[in-house]
């Protein structure tokens, strides 16, 4: 999946994996949730991580737009400690519920794309807008953290729900 580079290409490509993610799971019903998805993870676990990435980017633009610097990827985690990080999300959403879970990854979905009409081109598309993006556009951190997180979520429940059948 090569990386939007305007932002209708960054809209619809975040639009139409979402889409496609939702209507996997709709089409899958309530009970994919507890599916075994990936590593150790259920399916639920699978969207709360993803739910949580969404979440992230738009929190780091939107400090961004503030003139704050985030702290990416979160407190008291370095990039390469995400498997650790997505563990810690994975646990800290034991209880949380299936539907809520999909809630919030509908509502961060909701609101990445708010905040990516938000922006402005320069803000969006150049290198330069944000000094926490470092040498990347912003565009780049939301198809990362939305788009193909949504795209490969999605290959992880249609993997699980050909398995599960068998």
């Amino acid at each position: 999946m090569p990386f939007p580079r305007t932002r209708i290409e960054l809209t619809d490509c975040v639009r139409t994996t979402y889409e496609k993610l939702e209507a996997e799971l709709d089409a899958a019903g309530s009970g994919v949730g507890d599916i075994h998805c990936v590593d150790d993870w259920s399916v639920k676990d699978l969207l709360a991580v993803r739910a949580w990435w969404t979440e992230s980017v738009t929190n780091w633009v939107e400090a961004g737009q503030r003139g704050e610097q985030p702290i990416t990827p979160a407190r008291g985690y370095r990039w390469k400690e995400t498997p650790r990080l997505n563990s810690d999300v994975v646990k800290k959403s034991q209880r949380e519920s299936y539907r809520s879970i999909r809630r919030r990854l509908k509502k961060g979905f909701e609101r990445v794309m708010a905040t990516i009409d938000s922006l402005n081109d320069h803000e969006l598309l150049d290198t330069d807008a944000f000094e926490w993006a470092g040498k990347y556009p912003v565009s780049r951190w939301i198809s990362i953290n939305t788009a193909r997180q949504y795209t490969t979520a999605r290959k992880f429940v249609r993997r699980a729900l050909r398995e599960s059948r068998i």
